[in-house]
């Protein structure tokens, strides 16, 4: 059986569906438009992207962000992606994003934070973060800047990506409107302490080949999984082997419950 039809089988039996009413970004790669709605409110002090700076660092910064060299048995291949939470964790949440889609920048304000602290903190789940950049050539760009600034850290100091992470949705403005460009995505990773820049824009420009390849993994798994909007999840329970998803700036309780489906599976 193909790592495709596996994945697609293990959703097909899931006890967490994918939930209808779609509030993401459509994989729309190249066609520079994104199927938003309302603009994100704010709690903070910023009015457009998503949290401040301080929100979006409490939702990933004490979260043990770690490398790992493992493939889960759901086929995910961990060794280019950023792993939060114990290892030990009996549901896994696969997270595909878009620095552009505004939908993910109100998960990362409004129900990443509860999750982590609900769930991540406390041992109940394992994210894991992937990229699926479908709006348009800067998501393409901050995708493998993302992959490039990971590599860079993940072994001295991988909570450094917590923070390049929170950095980049803090300065997120409208899909395509220039502010994701290389440019300034390499000025906020200078701003951001344990992140060097010049290594990252070398890794982006000589390691070309590698970095695309990391994103297209990533944009596989997603495809094959069924996810074709950001933010998409992937729910897995990794004893009883069952999966489900989750696609769209859900609202926390309906994380809660899909968590509590697929752990219960």
């Amino acid at each position: 059986m193909t790592e495709k039809t596996t994945r697609r089988t293990l959703l097909s039996g899931t006890a967490a569906a994918a939930l209808t009413g779609l509030a993401g970004c459509s994989s729309i790669r190249g066609s520079g438009s994104a199927t938003t709605s309302e603009p994100k409110t704010t709690t903070g002090s910023k009015t457009t992207g998503s949290a401040t700076t301080s929100e979006s660092k409490s939702a990933m910064g004490d979260s043990s962000v770690h490398a790992s060299d493992a493939q889960t048995g759901y086929g995910i291949d961990l060794s280019g992606n950023p792993v939060m939470g114990p290892d030990d964790a009996p549901v896994d949440v696969y997270y595909w994003t878009d620095y552009q889609c505004p939908f993910c920048g109100r998960f990362e304000e409004n129900t990443f934070p509860k999750l982590v602290e609900s769930h991540v903190t406390e041992g109940k789940v394992r994210f894991v973060m992937l990229q699926l950049p479908n709006i348009g050539e800067a998501s393409t760009t901050a995708a493998r800047l993302d992959k490039c600034v990971w590599r860079q850290v993940r072994d001295s100091n991988p909570g450094a990506y917590s923070d390049w992470h929170a950095a980049v949705f803090d300065a997120q403005e409208e899909p395509d409107s220039g502010w994701a460009k290389t440019g300034n995505l390499l000025g906020i990773a200078r701003d951001v302490d344990g992140v060097d820049a010049d290594a990252a824009m070398s890794c982006l420009e000589n390691d070309t080949e590698w970095a695309k390849d990391v994103v297209s993994d990533d944009v596989s798994a997603g495809t094959d999984s069924g996810i074709s909007a950001t933010p998409g999840f992937v729910l897995y329970n990794r004893e009883s082997d069952k999966a489900g998803k989750l696609v769209g700036a859900q609202p926390y309780d309906r994380f809660a419950s899909a968590i509590e489906k697929i752990e219960n599976a």
